[in-house]
């Protein structure tokens, strides 16, 4: 069994990661060409918020692909490049994923895909050009889920036996939608049609089994399953960061390979950003820092006893005496 100190152990700068997340087998690399490069976003000018920008494309590429109209790709290739380069310089946009905004839910959960698989791939050691593709396939991976009837993809109860087949073949109905444009993108077809493989062959619609999905497809994949996990559905409430992960960590040992969890771990940590914990203190503190290198140890923002509006900044790398004992939950 995969403890959780297995995954977190050996994450220090020292590991050597090769860009195609620990396999030496060069056939594993995203071998496609590099996104178009005429048009470089800055992640440092503030005016422009890429997760509003991304679901704004996004809205409009589900509009015309409800109504059958034409629709391009450009502007969704530039966010890509914009949310790159923004986790580039900070995690405001892992932030804005973790704090599980309202909205329709496809389009959150495509943004917030493209985010976090981006976040593996840098884990992983992908090259810019490589983050790239995948932010662009992570935005796309699920634009079959655009084709289908709202009463089915919005359905608040359980689906019955032949609602599951359709919904189990938007895969193919997102690589068809995408026919028009898939030569100049090759990968975004692979990832659409793969990212509900599992590892284990238990997935769909094909039932590939390890080595036979493409790996960005595996991390598209895990991303996807850790933000539906994290938000709320129609038909179920969603976990916390901290308890998706944790459930991820007994639930996916056989679905992902386990240099992905490892990458996840190491990028998010047990004690995703905002998670709030007790000390064995019994203080109370909001995760506002990791540390890469120690991810049971990040730095709080632990609230002052009598204080509920005051709070003091703890490292917890540095103050050794204190450890976190539990989650609090948060309703």
């Amino acid at each position: 069994m995969t403890r959780l100190t297995d995954l977190i152990r050996g994450q220090s700068s020292q590991e050597a990661v090769s860009p195609a997340g620990g396999n030496s087998d060069s056939s594993r690399e995203p071998t496609d060409l590099p996104l178009p490069s005429s048009y470089v976003p800055s992640a440092s000018t503030p005016e422009i918020d890429w997760y509003q920008r991304a679901s704004h494309e996004l809205h409009g590429i589900k509009h015309a692909v409800q109504a059958k109209q034409s629709w391009t790709v450009d502007e969704l290739v530039r966010v890509a490049s914009g949310i790159v380069a923004s986790l580039g310089v900070n995690d405001t946009l892992i932030q804005t994923v973790l704090q599980r905004g309202a909205g329709d839910y496809l389009v959150n959960n495509a943004v917030n895909v493209a985010i976090v698989s981006v976040k593996i791939a840098d884990a992983l050691r992908y090259e810019t050009a490589q983050r790239e593709q995948v932010a662009l396939a992570g935005l796309l991976h699920d634009l079959g889920m655009f084709t289908l009837p709202d009463a089915l993809v919005y359905k608040a109860g359980t689906l019955t036996d032949g609602e599951l087949r359709s919904m189990q073949e938007h895969p193919q109905h997102g690589v068809r939608v995408l026919k028009d444009i898939e030569a100049a993108y090759p990968w975004v077809g692979r990832v659409i049609l793969q990212e509900h493989e599992r590892w284990d062959g238990t997935g769909y619609p094909n039932r590939l089994v390890g080595d036979e999905i493409d790996e960005v497809a595996l991390v598209i994949g895990l991303a996807d399953v850790f933000e539906a996990m994290m938000n709320s559905r129609p038909y179920r409430r969603g976990l916390s960061a901290h308890q998706a992960i944790r459930s991820l960590l007994v639930s996916g040992k056989t679905m992902f390979p386990h240099h992905l969890l490892k990458a996840l771990i190491d990028q998010l940590s047990i004690y995703p950003l905002g998670t709030t914990v007790r000390l064995n203190t019994g203080e109370t503190g909001v995760v506002f820092q990791l540390n890469r290198q120690y991810p049971l140890r990040p730095i709080l923002h632990v609230l002052q006893a009598g204080h509920r509006a005051v709070s003091k900044m703890v490292d917890l790398r540095a103050e050794t005496s204190l450890h976190i004992v539990e989650v609090v939950p948060v309703s």
